[in-house]
């Protein structure tokens, strides 16, 4: 008989049964705050998510994370469920199953067969598909904003936990934040008035998507979704399109409601991406001079 790894006997009491030892995957980054394994089991092929508390402490990212929406990472992998649930019911994209959950603990899911998408790799209709899986997301709009279930915070809260998690983070970080960079992004934050909050990932990548044997696109990756404004996510998209992919993705998206204005959120935003970290970058010149593509 085969044990689930890193769990106790009374966590794996009632999850299915191994048919071979677990096989660790390879972590996606350096700082990544689990360790995968593939699960060959009686009820299927699954993936087991467990969490590394210390690694969690010492990640810029969910320091942002839990400083802006009070997400309480990883307390909050308790409700992995609700948020594939909610993901299933209301997006566009595949979305895995959960099987077994426990908060600050692991999340078993099952299996997605398919492979890993990179910027290379993707398509026109890979963007359309994305198109469409945020054209729906965008459209659940609240009125309050923070963890995706049960979100508390109201709109007046928006600008205020931006510039206090903005300037929080940049206290901590190993790269300077020039002085004036730092007080136009607090006035940008302080003329901030986003009324509407959709669900987003904060931490979108193409390495959190796989294509799917069917061709159809799956967001493995469910730790981060949050309510937010939609246009943390078009801020995001700039570093991950060409000119001609996001003309593309603009034709799309447009079918269900217009293009966000970023002029007046885009340096805070972006200055908040950067300190926590999503995409690895460590030139601040380089990321704040990224070409615009969404007027």
């Amino acid at each position: 008989m085969y044990s689930y790894p890193e769990l106790t006997v009374e966590q794996q009491a009632t999850l299915p049964v191994l048919r071979a030892p677990a096989l660790a995957l390879d972590a996606q980054f350096p700082d990544s705050t689990h360790q995968l394994w593939q699960c060959d089991t009686a009820d299927g092929m699954m993936i087991l998510k467990v969490c590394h508390q210390s690694r969690v402490q010492d990640s810029t990212f969910w320091l942002g994370m839990n400083n802006l929406f009070q997400l309480d990472f990883p307390q909050s992998l308790a409700r992995t469920q609700i948020i594939s649930q909610f993901l299933q019911r209301e997006g566009g994209f595949s979305i895995p199953d959960v099987v077994a959950e426990q908060a600050r603990q692991y999340v078993l899911v099952r299996y997605l067969d398919g492979t890993d998408l990179t910027a290379e790799k993707i398509d026109n209709t890979m963007l359309t598909q994305l198109a469409h899986h945020w054209g729906k997301l965008h459209q659940q709009i609240s009125s309050q904003w923070g963890c995706l279930d049960n979100p508390v915070f109201n709109a007046n809260d928006w600008p205020v936990r931006l510039e206090q998690t903005i300037q929080f983070l940049s206290g901590r970080s190993d790269i300077p934040i020039p002085a004036d960079t730092l007080k136009l992004s607090h006035e940008q934050c302080r003329r901030l008035s986003a009324q509407q909050f959709v669900p987003i990932m904060p931490d979108f990548r193409w390495d959190q998507l796989r294509q799917c044997e069917n061709h159809q696109l799956a967001v493995v990756d469910l730790d981060a979704f949050v309510r937010a404004p939609r246009e943390v996510e078009w801020v995001i998209l700039e570093y991950l399109l060409s000119p001609q992919q996001a003309k593309h993705f603009v034709e799309a998206y447009s079918q269900y409601q217009p293009i966000p204005d970023l002029t007046n959120c885009r340096l805070s935003y972006r200055l908040l991406l950067f300190l926590m970290n999503i995409l690895g970058e460590t030139d601040l010149r380089d990321w704040l001079e990224q070409p615009i593509l969404f007027k």
